[in-house]
């Protein structure tokens, strides 16, 4: 199947540097056994994180990755496939898989050659779609082995077994009560189920594989039009002097004098501060794409248009850091009013990795890098390691215990929410009941001693987070059974 290709398909990438072999159909199958088993189990635990470094010691075992670069982005999954077994948020977990999804198929998008540092948004499209290609393309590829192993050959001897394994079985599980229990397990459902992760376990490794073993991905169609400097100067001075207003507004506010505005709209100074977080942080997050944008467009051939351009672009960033700013202000005055969450702890770290993007960005159009696309690998590095970071930290165990330090203080807590977080919070609960004010204590504690059933997937489930939740509820929880 991968044989036939006309010049047309080898003109999109295609094409294949390496077939398929015996080592690409082992690193398949094991990927297709150990994503029924993490599936089945629920993901987070032991058998997740084994799927993460099966898959990417698979990819680098193949013999497929000849760039450095690739094979380190293949072991930066190992952290992220650790906490797989260390967390139980459902506000990390999303991301740590995502993380570790991007890394592996960048990994072999980037097997044959390539580097992070010369990925302009451009060019990451395109690889993106090549890799899908490929990866749609995963079962030719491995169907190629089995086509030159005889499979009329090997579908025959199955037709031939099947049938005379079905009647014995069936004869020996009649005659045999402990042989009938290997099956209990059996249902139609089950078979069904079975089938279908094997088959998206054993397509994506090969996806992967088939990415690895591609020809080069094709170039980046270069840039239809131009944008003149009389555009992005318009565009670029008309940010600055938006945001100019804005930065006045904020010291007019500060020093009291917008508060005649803020009566006619029956706000306070403190209601005031503490709105319009998510608004800023949109208009940062807009702004910047906006300038990257702008610049990968714009014609800046001309030095002195050049210039002209980085110090607009310059003075528009240093006034979107301070729109950044203001965000991370007024959402420190949210949380001192009604405290944590794990809503508002991630938007301050997203508003945290604007702001070094935007930083990031302003290096590059200040000329850092000059000649390399490397700010989208850099702005990816920069949300992995804070990503990473959150791993670390526990994040919700940081907000059960900011919120226990504030109901110390203020009396005001919200054990409803408090309830809702997720096992990585438990030890912080059962170490902070004391210090929660009633009825306060009574709710936190109901909650933490009615957990959610644990996952019937024994070991392949275990979950450090887990245990400690439940070491944690052995200390303060009555055994079931016995009257509170």
């Amino acid at each position: 199947m991968n044989a036939v290709l006309t010049p047309q398909t080898r003109s999109f990438g295609m094409g294949l540097e390496r077939p398929a072999d015996a080592g690409v159909m082992r690193a398949t199958a094991v990927a297709a056994v150990l994503t029924d088993l993490a599936v089945r189990s629920g993901v987070v635990g032991l058998a997740g994180t084994l799927l993460v470094l099966a898959v990417a010691g698979g990819l680098l075992a193949s013999g497929r990755v000849a760039s450095a670069q690739a094979a380190a982005l293949a072991g930066a999954t190992v952290p992220f496939a650790a906490f797989l077994s260390l967390r139980m948020s459902p506000w990390l977990l999303p991301l740590d898989i995502l993380a570790v999804a991007g890394l592996l198929v960048l990994a072999a998008s980037l097997a044959r050659g390539g580097s992070v540092l010369d990925l302009p948004l451009p060019t990451l499209a395109v690889r993106a779609l090549h890799a899908l290609g490929h990866g749609l393309a995963a079962p030719a590829f491995l169907a190629a082995p089995l086509e030159r192993r005889r499979p009329a050959a090997l579908l025959r001897g199955i037709g031939l077994a099947l049938p005379l394994l079905v009647v014995l079985g069936l004869l020996l599980a009649s005659a045999d009560a402990v042989f009938a229990g290997f099956f209990d397990w059996w249902s139609p459902e089950t078979v069904i189920l079975h089938a279908v992760l094997l088959g998206i376990g054993a397509w994506g490794m090969a996806g992967l594989l088939r990415t690895a073993s591609a020809e080069p991905a094709p170039a980046t169609p270069a840039l239809p039009f131009r944008l003149g400097h009389v555009e992005a100067t318009v565009v670029l001075g008309s940010l600055v002097a938006l945001f100019t207003a804005f930065a006045a507004a904020q010291v007019l506010a500060v020093a009291g004098g917008a508060r005649h505005v803020l009566e006619t709209r029956g706000l306070t100074y403190a209601e005031y501060a503490r709105s319009g977080f998510f608004q800023l942080l949109a208009v940062a997050a807009i702004t910047l794409v906006a300038i990257v944008g702008l610049r990968a467009v714009t014609d800046l051939s001309d030095p002195r248009r050049r210039l002209r351009f980085t110090l607009l672009a310059e003075a528009a960033i240093a006034l979107t850091l301070v729109i950044v700013a203001v965000a991370l202000r007024r959402l420190g005055l949210y949380q001192d009013a009604y405290g944590l969450t794990m809503l508002r702890l991630c938007s301050t770290v997203f508003a945290v990795w604007i702001g070094v993007v935007l930083m990031l960005a302003g290096a590059a159009v200040g000329g850092v890098g000059a000649g390399r696309a490397w700010l989208p690998g850099a702005a990816g590095a920069a949300g992995l390691v804070l990503l990473l970071t959150l791993n670390v930290v526990n994040p919700e165990a940081v907000v059960a215990r900011h919120n226990i330090d504030r109901a110390a203080r203020t009396l005001k807590v919200d054990p409803g929410y408090l309830a809702e977080l997720s096992d990585d919070a438990v030890p912080a609960l059962v170490e902070g009941l004391d210090r929660l004010p009633e009825p306060a204590r009574s709710e936190v504690l109901a909650a933490v001693c009615d957990p959610s059933p644990e996952p019937d997937g024994g070991w392949a489930a275990t979950n450090t987070a887990r245990r400690r939740a439940v070491d944690a509820r052995r200390q303060v929880c009555r055994p079931v059974g016995v009257r509170r």
